[in-house]
């Protein structure tokens, strides 16, 4: 639900409480419940979640992040007070009731303790046997150097390389949609390379909020991006982007800013929605 890939039409219009459960398991059975958080989901007109998390999340982290400017002994109270409205409104408090009645559903005495499944609108997706998961792991494991080839190549090489994996396929017909897989993996290329060049085409001006640990990890916390007409307007937006969101830089956080063309976009789209 949170990649707009299933929805929740019986909630339309509604906000509902969530309670996010994280358990540990022994072997296949369930042992203890570790933590659990609750939210609140903002359902649109569909039911989509989507639109309700991207306020929740940029709320809190507004209000984390909002440098209070303290000057001798005077403490700015605003920035805690702010941070403490924002979690009320987004977040609440698992209770005992809640967690027993999810125990119970963890751990059934009878058939009455199970919850009812709330049913989505996107298409029952098959059961993925254990061969069937070991056979796909053994095809795609080498995937990557695939990409990692075709991204080495330039714009002549890449033109000669698409259209040989076509000829090759049309010789072998048994791996005919694979060589064709690999030419438009070329041609997506191409066209990438080729819109850097020229600066034409759609563009997306992205501004990314990274936290950093102790080990030097990175972890994306925020995105912010703009749709643009052209490289340069891209750069432009994602200068106002950059000033705009200057203040969530700190000791162990960094504000990057960068511009991709629409086909890199795509890519990055699940990210950006997570």
């Amino acid at each position: 639900m949170i990649f707009g890939k299933d929805a929740l039409p019986q909630y339309a219009g509604t906000r509902q409480r969530v309670v996010s459960v994280i358990v540990e398991n022994e072997g296949t059975a369930p042992n203890r419940i570790l933590d659990a958080q609750g939210a609140y989901w903002v359902f649109d007109a569909a039911g989509d979640i989507r639109k309700g998390l991207t306020r929740s999340t940029s709320d809190i982290m507004s209000a984390t992040f909002n440098d209070s400017d303290n000057k001798g002994t005077v403490v700015a109270l605003q920035p805690k007070l702010s941070k403490k409205r924002a979690e009320e409104e987004h977040r609440w408090v698992v209770g005992k009731a809640e967690l027993d009645r999810i125990a119970a559903d963890i751990w059934p005495k009878v058939k009455s303790d199970k919850m009812r499944s709330a049913q989505g609108v996107s298409v029952k997706r098959p059961p993925l046997t254990y061969d069937a998961r070991h056979a796909l792991d053994e095809a795609t494991a080498n995937l990557w150097k695939i990409s990692h080839a075709v991204a080495e190549l330039k714009e002549p090489s890449l033109k000669g390389f698409a259209h040989e994996a076509r000829s090759r396929g049309a010789d072998r017909p048994e791996h005919e949609l694979l060589y064709q897989a690999i030419a438009q993996l070329a041609d997506q290329r191409l066209e990438i390379l080729r819109r850097r060049r020229t600066g034409k085409g759609v563009w997306y001006a992205i501004v990314g909020v990274i936290k950093w640990n102790g080990d030097h990890v990175g972890q994306s916390v925020a995105r912010f991006h703009e749709k643009c007409e052209g490289k340069r307007s891209a750069v432009v937006a994602a200068r106002k982007l950059l000033a705009e969101h200057a203040g969530e830089f700190a000791e162990n956080m960094t504000v990057e800013a960068e511009v991709l063309t629409d086909l890199e976009w795509q890519g990055r789209l699940p990210e950006v929605e997570d």
